[in-house]
């Protein structure tokens, strides 16, 4: 398996339609698949999803780490802010 390193999550980056997934053992990922790549914590290597392909790891899921309590999320892009701005009246 290809390991990929996910990312912590930047303040203020909220999907508008996800939610975040807690592991509750280091000993055992949260996700577990028949794909390519095991997804591991930024700050301690901890498996959190293991056998996952990208497509089912979306920018949506974010997942907290049980070793440090980081949470993690595999997109690579910067998911835009929950609430839409204001508009001028």
């Amino acid at each position: 398996m290809t390991i990929k390193k996910m990312r912590a999550v930047r303040a203020g980056e909220v999907p508008v339609d996800g939610g975040t997934a807690v592991q509750e053992s280091a000993d055992r990922p949260v996700f577990r698949g028949n794909g390519e790549y095991d997804y591991v914590c930024v700050s301690c290597g901890s498996l959190l999803a293991a056998g996952m392909d990208p497509q089912y790891m979306t920018r949506r899921v974010r997942v907290r780490c049980a070793r440090c309590a980081t949470v993690n999320i595999s997109a690579e892009l910067p998911v835009q802010a929950a609430r839409r701005a204001r508009r001028e009246a």
